[in-house]
Formats: C-alpha cells, structure tokens, sequence
C-alpha cells in the first residue's frame, strides 16, 4: 500500500456567494428608506439604469426588462450543478439563497444582526456621539487651544456622555477628613492601600506631603502629590465618595494650559453643545444644566437635584417634602418636571435604536412602512408601498448601442456595457424578488394574526418564524430578513414586522396565549392599581393565574421590565 498525499479532482454542489447572491441578500435586508437611497446611487453610478416615469401598479421583471433580455437560461431557479463550468450570470435558487448556509466571514460582510434597527452602514452611515460633538467643536468660535481642550474632553466621554473615570470607591465615614487642609497620616495610608489594591501596583503611593483641596462645587475635592506630580480627583456621588484618575490638572497638562480654562471650555460645551448638558460629571448636574438653558426655574426641584437625589431616585416624597419644608404636591410637579429631563443625553446617539433607554423618549425617526393592509370588499389585502421610490429600467439608448447591428462601439466599451446591463439586471431582479417576498411573508403572518387587525393586541396568537417560513416557503433566515427593521401599516396602527412574533404561553383552555398580549395585561394592570397599594410581581403573577394564564413571578418581572414599567416599592404612593 502506497501512502502519501495525491491531489484528486471532485465534483460537488454548493451554494456559492457570488455578488449577484450578496446584493440580492442585502437588498432584502434594507428597509424602505435605505432601498431607495440605494437605488438612487446605483441610478447615478449604473449609465444601463434609468428611472421610468410611468408609474404602474405592479410591473413583472419581463415588463422592465423586455422579454429579450432576459435570461436565456428557463431553470433559473436551479442551483449550480457544477463548479467546473463558466457561467457570467449564474443563476440563483431563491429558496435556498437566504439560507444560512455563507461562512462567517461572508456573513460579517452583508449581514446584519436581526434586532438592529438602524441605517444600513452602506448606505446611510451614523455618527457616533463623539463625532457628532467633534463636528460642533469644529464650527464654534473658540481659540485653538480651546478646541485642544475640547478634544481632551469629548475624548474622555462615555457612551452616557459622561465624564467619568473612577478609580475606587472610598468609605463615607472618611467624608469629614476630606475637610482637612492636611493629608492625615491615616487618611494617607489608606488612601495608598486604595490605590495598590485597585490599579494592581506597588508602584503607586502618596507622597508625605500630599494635601486636600477642597473644590469649587460641593462634594468635590482633589488630591494633590506634588511630590509624585499626580492629581487625583474625589467626589460625592449621591454619599458615595468616588475617586477619579482623570482631572483637570491631566487635561490641562495635556494641552499646556491653565486649569481655570479646561473649567471654561467644559461649562462651553455643557451649555452650547447638543445635546445639552452632554460631557456632565454627574446625573443631576446634567439635569439642572438642562434646566437652566431651558430657562425652567423650579426651586424645588433644583434642591432636589443638588441634595436629595438619592431619595428622589427611591420615590421617598414624603421625605423630601419634609427635609425642604414643601407641600407634597409642590415636591410631585417637580417630580414631573425632572422626569421629563435626559439623564443620560449621549445614549441617544450611542443607542440610536432606543433599545437601552430607560427614561425619555426615542428620538424622532422617519418610519416608512413596507407594506399596508387594507379590508377591501370586506377581504384584508395586502398592498405594497412603492410611493417615492424609483421605478428602474434599462437605457434603450445603451440597449441599442449593445444590439445594433452597426460596430457603433469599440470591443473594450462593449464589455464594459455588457457589465454594466448584467449588473443592472441583477438589481431589477434582486427588488422584485423583495418585493414578492415581503408580500408572501406579510400574508402569512396575517392569516395567523387575523384577529389582531379587530381586536389589537388582545387578538395576537403566539407566532414563530418557523410557522411563517413553512406557509411562505421560504427559509427561516429569509423570514427573519424580512421582517428585520420592516415596519407594516394595520388599522391599528403602524407596527414592526418582528412584533407580531411571540413566544407561546400555556393557559387553562390548552390554546397558548402570546406573550405580547400577557405584556398589555401587565400594563393594564399596573396602570389601574391604587398607586398606594401597587401590584408587586407576585400579585400580578396570581392574577394572571385567575385568567388560566400560567406564569412564573420572575416572567412578570422580565416583561415589567420590558415595559420599562419600575419595582413596586418604587411606584407606591403614600402621600
């Protein structure tokens, strides 16, 4: 037996991720804005590509392109049955070309996660928040070194849009020390001890002759090692003392200025800057900035933002309205009015999608549905919406340059025009192709749901991508492309595809109930409760219960917070 390594020759089918595939897959992706900002790109950079004017109801690929360019090929939607032979157009098996089937590094390429709800990066790219406040430093008035500090600032921001490095947590009970002018010897070695411990070196120590300064604002102090050149900054944070590596003095350091102005450009940015009170140190700083650009002068509730934060944060009203000597109603219209401020301004622009926000409202986006059911003759359809999009077809002019009988062309611009009507061809057929998807996939999510355009959410029935795939005929990860970042338009409003997909709760009669209509229970619930007496997750689970509905307290809790709905100990009212 001769053992050794050969080279042998197979044949083998596989799908193979042509960029005819990849298009395809990411045309289906793109949501109706960012489809039509594509084709206009593709109409400006594609001479074979023009819009039609005529804008009919429904138009069959053979009516675009004209039935003599099509495709010779009829088993279009065959796959490959050998990788051997040439092929300039291959053709595609749509049932099997969103299929999950590409390596991870062609996914990573075209595919996006399926709960992203943003711009496609190809198309509509977005801004992180540092580049969006680098991009307002860039247009103010201020000197260079002012938008050398700026730049310090804006870098050290998190993605809160916060300026916030701590170091360690220090004990309260050394909140008193701090007063000293002098560093203690006891301070000092603990304070040394903290240090070693959280930044894992022996190297770091404080120097004998290390002194406390007390800060402009209340509750702010630095540390001082002249001896070492370290400045280390130490804040009260709502009774908990945090200490900062990043200061002032390390910015000011940085761009060889004075600390007074680092102190100058950051007040600059947190009022002038959108969003306001963006690059804030703490929560209710940024809160009373806010406040005051807007001009809301509520004396109530700016004691509660400099002093009582903590109490506030634990619905205490009653003890704020006694530590401030107010009414109970004077502390709730502040609490009002509190509520309605950013506590985090830069999550809006590192959370486009809105999907951490706990407080306020998402920003405005422009929403455009896909598609629309409307009852016709007492039937619901389901209507495309094309309005505002261009209507492609190929360039008779370059069409008869390619066909015509005299050599009006040089062989090299041919083949480039060649190129060119195939790509063209490929976009035509890869829209139309999304187009009858998002229609077969819309239907059968609709004849489940039924009930839902007359009942609202109290008719939704529990709801899988596998369910939908098998009556659309289609893969599951086509299903879920499809639905991704797609909005439909019902008589009961305007909703994402993805909402109508649950998972299945079990009840009494044996018929599972959706989890989205056990959500609206919930906040049905929680709205009508005697704000006194609040429902605690268990009550609501046994209520639930009464109803068949079989759900474990900590489902409850999960979905409350889904909701964005608080504890109950955190919505009782006692006043």
């Amino acid at each position: 037996m001769n053992l050794g390594i050969r080279q042998v020759a197979t044949l083998k089918q596989q799908i193979i991720m042509t960029p005819k595939l990849q298009q395809a897959i990411k045309v289906l992706l793109m949501p109706q804005l960012e489809l039509n900002q594509f084709m206009t790109q593709q109409l400006e950079q594609n001479p074979l590509l023009e819009e039609d004017e005529i804008q009919t109801e429904e138009l069959e690929i053979e009516d675009l392109l004209g039935t003599s360019d099509l495709d010779p090929d009829t088993e279009w939607n065959e796959p490959e049955k050998s990788l051997d032979r040439e092929d300039k157009e291959p053709d595609i098996d749509w049932d099997a070309a969103f299929d999950d089937m590409a390596n991870v590094s062609e996914q990573a390429s075209f595919q996006r996660a399926d709960d992203e709800d943003g711009p496609q990066s190809d198309v509509a790219g977005t801004q992180s928040l540092q580049e969006f406040l680098l991009a307002q430093l860039s247009v103010t008035p201020l000197s260079d070194i002012e938008k050398a500090i700026g730049e310090q600032i804006i870098g050290n921001l998190n993605d809160d849009g916060q300026l916030k490095m701590p170091l360690f947590l220090l004990s309260s009970k050394y909140k008193d020390d701090l007063d000293n002018t002098n560093l203690s010897d006891g301070l000092r070695k603990v304070l040394e001890r903290h240090l070693r411990q959280e930044l894992l070196s022996d190297e770091i120590s404080l120097s004998p002759n290390s002194t406390i300064e007390l800060g402009e604002e209340e509750g702010n102090w630095r540390i001082v090692d002249e001896e070492n050149k370290q400045t280390y900054s130490v804040r009260d944070e709502n009774g908990r003392l945090e200490v900062y590596n990043l200061t002032f003095e390390e910015i000011a350091d940085a761009v060889d200025c004075d600390v007074e102005h680092v102190e100058e450009v950051l007040k600059y940015i947190q009022v002038n800057f959108e969003p306001i009170g963006i690059a804030f140190r703490t929560v209710p700083e940024t809160m009373l900035i806010q406040m005051m650009v807007n001009e809301t002068h509520n004396p109530v509730a700016e004691a509660i933002l400099k002093n009582h934060f903590e109490d506030f944060m634990n619905n205490q009203i009653p003890r704020i309205a006694q530590q401030l000597d107010v009414n109970i109603e004077e502390v709730i219209e502040a609490k009002e009015l509190i509520g309605r401020l950013a506590p985090y301004p830069g999550r809006y622009y590192s959370d486009p999608s809105g999907k951490y926000l706990r407080n306020g409202s998402n920003p405005s986006r422009l929403i455009i549905p896909e598609v629309s059911i409307k009852k016709i003759s007492g039937e619901y359809h389901v209507l495309t919406n094309d309005d505002g999009m261009p209507r492609l077809r190929l360039n008779p002019v370059y069409m008869n340059m390619l066909h015509g009988q005299k050599r009006e062309v040089d062989g090299e611009t041919k083949k480039w025009l060649e190129q060119q009507r195939s790509s063209a061809i490929d976009l035509i057929s890869s829209i139309n192709q999304r187009r009858r998807t998002i229609v077969s996939v819309t239907d059968a999510i609709f004849k489940i749901q039924a009930d839902f355009l007359e009942q609202g959410t109290a008719g939704l029935k529990p709801l899988t991508l596998k369910e939908i795939a098998a009556m659309a005929g289609v893969h599951e990860s086509t299903v879920s492309r499809v639905t991704s970042n797609k909005y439909v338009e019902t008589p009961q409003g305007i909703y994402k595809l993805k909402f109508f997909f649950s998972t299945d709760l079990p009840t009494d009669s044996g018929e599972g109930v959706s989890s989205t209509t056990v959500k609206d229970k919930i906040k049905e619930m929680i709205d009508g409760e005697n704000t006194a007496k609040p429902f605690s997750d268990q009550a609501i689970a046994n209520a639930l219960e009464r109803e068949g509905i079989h759900v474990a307290r900590r489902t409850v809790q999960k979905y409350r917070e889904e909701l964005n709905i608080l504890s109950s100990s955190k919505r009782k009212q006692t006043w």
